[in-house]
């Protein structure tokens, strides 16, 4: 049952409904538009794209729960397998691409080339990289103009969190607030609850908001109202709907979350003093938690507070991004070589060379830890009711990588999905091929696919096509959630440069600045405009 209507109790509770055809539903009252907001999930070293993308690139029908969950021709699970509930309101947008991705980009006649540093610096700014100094990205990033435009009140900076200990170098920095200007990720949990506590009503929680908080499922929260419904008249096979609902409700424990900015909504999500301590954040001192305990617990919380930042309306540009120097040693993994080193297939920061044994399973299960947390991270939003829909409907929650095939260390083709339709301005459900042409899933597997210790890691495990600048992409995130804004004026531009090679190969682009870090001289948005292929 696709279509839904809401039951609602005391407090504004909503409860989610078969829709009955025996019953005319009347006409609700219409609400205040919801914020519209967009949050990052970045992460490091690519994936193996082959099992990463959904098996139809393009066109209706090419995102389904059953294609995602299906096991690969070799019997092995597909990558994104946990996000198969939330098929319907998934986003492929194919054959993307960083543009200033190639080799010997110039500023100001001097060349430089560092394919994570591009990959951090670039991706979310469509800039140049400074080759001297720090190597620091010379423009602001998307997450700064969206806050910019968009947060309500006085805070115009976007909420960047990242788990575990962040790199204060270009390789750990993604979001910049000007040329040359890093914008440091907040590590500590504890940091963005205390910053969210002040925004707390007070004496405008609901009996509902209380009753919630304390753990009352949402059947017992709206008996009266429900027992009222089912003494309506309708057909057998409705009552019928309304019991297997029910039955169905008791055995999964399904909560409702209100979404009142209130220390009750806090612990309903599971933000409490208490359980931030226990994540690896103390209220005074007791140093940093460790990799297993951050990774585990700290991320769960950091997704948590960002969902409540969303529902406090304190900031509508988020980024969650994760650390690519780690060992995975957690949740039945046990790696002895880093995340950066098993991307280069031989476990060091060298390339080429020897594979390590049964690498390429190795990244395989970091990939789908990572959309594990992902889908955690977007089923956490989609949980929360918000006018007509859930939070989710009403966001872009976007996965973006920083390199596609992390051996490759390629920018194009890019692996990237977007649950929730920004308040019905994206397609949903669906991917779609925006490059033209035939795309291919990549070949992560081209090398080191015997899982044997010291077979040659030789084969291109690259790909070639999808060379749409990300540019667009960022300007259909901007007017998608400019859209839900009074007078929006919409922007048919992003960045400082779309200009997007081939590969590593080609002639790079060449920038001139004024001496200050603004560039005045280059290529600059040779194709203005959205990715009109993707709106709804």
């Amino acid at each position: 049952m696709n279509r839904r209507l809401f039951l609602r109790g005391i407090g504004g509770v909503a409860l989610a409904v078969p829709l009955l055809n025996s019953l005319v539903r009347s006409a609700r009252a219409q609400e205040a538009p919801s914020p519209r907001r967009l949050v990052i999930f970045y992460t490091n070293n690519g994936c193996l794209t082959n099992r990463w993308f959904p098996t139809i690139e393009n066109g209706a029908g090419s995102v389904t729960a059953a294609s995602l969950e299906a096991v690969q021709e070799d019997g092995k699970p597909r990558t994104l397998a946990q996000l198969a509930p939330f098929a319907k309101k998934l986003l492929f947008p194919r054959g993307l691409a960083m543009p200033i991705n190639g080799f010997n980009n110039k500023v100001d006649g001097t060349a430089y080339f560092d394919p994570h540093d591009q990959g951090m610096g670039s991706k979310l700014t469509c800039a140049p990289l400074d080759p001297a100094g720090e190597h620091w990205a010379l423009s602001h990033s998307l997450d700064h103009e969206i806050a910019r435009r968009f947060n309500q009140g006085t805070n115009k900076t976007p909420l960047v969190l990242s788990v575990g200990n962040a790199f204060t170098n270009v390789k750990g920095i993604v979001s910049y607030s000007a040329s040359g200007t890093p914008y440091a990720p907040v590590t500590n949990a504890r940091t963005v609850y205390s910053s969210l506590t002040g925004l707390f009503t007070s004496g405008s929680a609901t009996e509902a908001d209380h009753r919630v908080a304390r753990g009352e499922s949402i059947i017992d929260l709206v008996s009266h109202d429900l027992n009222a419904f089912k003494a309506r008249r309708m057909s057998g096979a409705d009552r019928r709907k309304i019991d297997d609902w029910l039955a169905l409700l008791r055995e999964t424990e399904q909560r409702v979350i209100p979404t009142a900015c209130t220390a009750e909504s806090a612990a309903a999500l599971g933000v409490t003093d208490a359980a931030l301590t226990e994540a690896g954040y103390p209220a005074r001192g007791g140093g940093f938690p460790n990799s297993e305990t951050v990774y585990t617990l700290g991320s769960e919380m950091m997704i948590r507070l960002i969902a409540l930042t969303m529902m406090c309306d304190s900031n509508r540009s988020i980024v969650l991004q994760w650390p690519g120097f780690v060992t995975f040693k957690w949740d039945g993994i046990n790696h002895t070589h880093d995340h950066h080193g098993l991307s280069h297939r031989n476990g060091s920061n060298a390339t080429g060379g020897a594979c390590v044994s049964g690498v390429l399973e190795q990244i395989h299960e970091i990939d789908r830890w990572y959309a594990g947390r992902y889908a955690k991270l977007v089923k956490t939003i989609d949980s929360i009711e918000e006018g007509g829909g859930t939070m989710l409907d009403n966001s872009a929650v976007m996965w973006l990588p920083e390199l596609a095939d992390g051996n490759a260390h390629n920018n194009n083709n890019l692996p990237i999905v977007i649950a929730g339709g920004a308040g019905g301005y994206l397609k949903q459900g669906v991917s779609v091929n925006v490059s033209g042409g035939k795309l291919v899933a990549g070949n992560s597997e081209a090398s080191c696919a015997t899982g044997a210790e010291g077979e040659s890691n030789s084969g291109n495990t690259g790909s070639s096509g999808g060379t749409v600048p990300l540019n667009k992409l960022y300007t259909t995130l901007i007017n998608a959630i400019g859209a839900g804004m009074p007078d929006w004026v919409p922007v048919d531009r992003f960045g400082v440069s779309d200009a997007v090679s081939a590969g590593f190969g080609g002639t790079s682009p060449s920038f001139t600045t004024d001496g200050a870090g603004n560039v005045i001289d280059g290529p600059g948005i040779s194709d203005p405009g959205e990715l009109d292929a993707i709106k709804a």
